[in-house]
Order: structure tokens, then C-alpha cells, then sequence
């Protein structure tokens, strides 16, 4: 594909595939890289072309350490592709499945990389110096990529809004997983920064519990708890992650942005004042728990409440899992 040579498939979904590839190059050199394919029947199709066009331009105004990059954007028969970096590891969804309940100081820092990464999505701005607002809309463990030396990176922006970005959203309907969404996401409301930040303190609060702050055996039960934020017990909260990490998590899941944190910034500063007893940031935690992770051979549950409604590209850039509409 391109100057790429196909190594294998990683993922086929409803509009897209992701390929395991190599960068050759002279003296035996070669450079893992992944490459996804808008699906050849589509590609003749603009409205997908397009959709597929603005994951690229907006992934390439990115240059953050805890941000998936991309590397190149060609076409081959016709069809778009994009090329983003390998993370050699797991997603966050496979360790939370093989692991359980993690650390509060591993939660902390996996929360400090995050918000990093937001901060630099949210506060970008395009050659013009003009702000554009961008969201991410879908900040769920399947889109944190965990790398097997320790990185902590936030990926896939197939859906990810900004002020000038046209709509290809219905009005009335939303794109995202259900389960990591915000009430005003969940109504089809207009969205800024602190969208993301909720979705992250649903995220935050899995991975320190053990499970979501939301009860619900349906995806309609979960779709209502999730619209008027009806937050399980602050016990179990409180229990496993202490008072101050608890705290900040409290303040994320308010029910109105204005209750939230006003950006990642602020909830970092925050997350950077809860002592959880570590001292200093740990890096090879994550490394630990990727080696933990791919020992275990486990990956998540693909039935339940909560999937991912009406997303253009599949995150799974490691672990295979095609897209999933609802």
C-alpha cells in the first residue's frame, strides 16, 4: 500500500481496516507503523471520504508525547489510507479486563497523561493562530494505548469534533461509546472541552473501582442513568480510591459542565495535589501492567451495555476488535 509493505490485519469494521505494517527502506531497515484503509467499496462514496480526510488533517496538527501521531495520508486505488505510529502493547480496555481494579498512583498518573494529552488537543490552534475547539468525543479505555516500555497514549479521532469541523452527526442523535459518555453528549447537545473531562472521570473511576459509576443491565437503562447522571453509591468510590483522588472524580462526573473543572489544566493541577503515597510518578507500572496484561490473554466482553453508538472508525489499532454500530 504506498511505500508500506502489509503485514497483517489488525481490525475490519463497518467503514474501515487497520493493517499491521513496515516502513522497508535500504540496508534492512524497517519501521512498524499501523495503516488504516477506508474500506475500497466506500471509497468511491465523498461524504465517507471526507470523514476519513478530517481524521488526517486533524491528526496531523497533533505533537504530543501522550498522543497517537500520524506519519502520512496517501491513496492507494483509489481508496485513502492513513498511517499512525505503533504502540507495541495492549489498550486500556484489555488491562482493565485482565487486571481488575487498579492502584490509585497508577490511576493518578495514567490521569496526568491523559489530561496532558486533552490539554494539547483542546488548546490547539490551526496555521492561522485561529482556536479549534476540538473534542474528542469518545475518551474510553479502548483509545488508550498502553506501550510495553511504559507510554501512555490517547488515539483514534475518527469522531472528534472542532468549532469549524463540518457536522456529520444528525441532529438529535450522537456518536461515542455509551458508556464513557457525557448527559449533554448522551442528549445530543452542543459539546466543548468539559465533555471530554467527564468521559475521562468515568474512565478514571472504572479504572480505580473496578467498574463504572453507573448501574445498568441495558443499554437503555444506562443511556437514562447516563442523561441524569445517577452515580453509583460514593462508597465504593471512596472505598478504593481514597478521599482526595474520590474528590477529583466527584467534580469531574457533575451533572453540568459549568460544575465540572473549566479545563484539563485545571483537573490536572488537581490530580497533581492527591497524594496517594507513591511520591513521584512511575512509568514502569504501565510497563508492568502490559507485561501483566498479555500474560493474562484476556480481552474484553463484546456483549453488554455500553457499546460504542454509531462511530466512524474502529480504536482498536492492536487488539483486532472491528467497528460497532448500534
Amino acid at each position: 500500500m504506498g511505500r508500506y509493505r502489509l503485514v497483517s490485519r489488525l481490525a475490519r469494521g463497518g467503514m474501515a481496516e487497520v493493517f499491521l505494517g513496515v516502513l522497508p527502506g535500504p540496508e534492512g531497515f524497517e519501521k512498524p507503523v499501523v495503516v488504516k484503509r477506508l474500506l475500497p467499496q466506500l471509497a468511491g462514496q465523498e461524504a465517507y471520504r471526507q470523514m476519513f480526510a478530517q481524521e488526517a488533517r486533524l491528526m496531523a496538527t497533533f505533537g504530543h508525547a501522550h498522543v497517537v501521531s500520524v506519519l502520512d495520508f496517501g491513496l492507494e486505488a483509489g481508496a485513502p489510507y492513513l498511517v499512525l505510529e505503533y504502540v507495541e502493547g495492549v489498550d486500556l480496555a484489555r488491562a482493565l479486563a485482565a487486571r481488575g481494579p487498579l492502584a490509585p498512583a497508577l490511576v493518578r498518573h495514567l490521569g496526568l497523561c491523559l489530561l496532558r494529552a486533552l490539554e494539547h488537543v483542546h488548546g490547539l490552534r490551526d496555521t492561522q493562530g485561529e482556536w479549534l475547539g476540538l473534542v474528542h468525543r469518545d475518551v474510553s479505555p479502548a483509545n488508550v494505548l498502553l506501550g510495553h516500555t511504559g507510554d501512555v497514549k490517547l488515539g483514534d479521532f475518527g469522531i472528534a469534533k472542532g468549532l469549524r469541523t463540518p457536522s456529520r452527526t444528525a441532529p438529535g442523535s450522537t456518536r461515542g461509546t455509551l458508556r464513557y459518555m457525557s448527559p449533554e453528549q448522551v442528549r445530543g447537545g452542543p459539546l466543548d472541552a468539559r465533555a471530554d473531562l467527564f468521559s475521562l472521570g468515568i474512565l478514571l473511576y472504572e479504572a480505580v473501582v473496578g467498574r463504572g459509576p453507573f448501574a445498568a443491565a441495558t443499554d437503555a437503562q444506562l443511556l437514562l442513568a447516563v442523561r441524569d447522571v445517577r452515580l453509583e453509591p460514593a462508597e465504593h468510590l471512596l472505598q478504593r480510591a481514597g478521599p482526595a483522588l474520590a474528590s477529583v472524580l466527584q467534580r469531574a462526573l457533575r451533572p453540568h459542565p459549568s460544575e465540572r473543572f473549566a479545563s484539563a489544566g485545571d483537573m490536572a493541577r488537581a490530580l497533581l495535589d492527591v497524594d496517594t503515597g507513591s511520591g513521584a510518578e512511575q512509568p514502569w507500572h504501565v510497563a508492568e501492567l502490559v507485561a501483566e496484561t498479555l500474560a493474562a490473554g484476556r480481552t474484553p466482553a463484546a456483549s453488554g451495555p455500553g457499546k460504542r453508538v454509531a462511530s466512524p472508525f474502529s480504536a482498536a489499532l492492536l487488539e483486532g476488535r472491528g467497528d460497532e454500530e448500534a
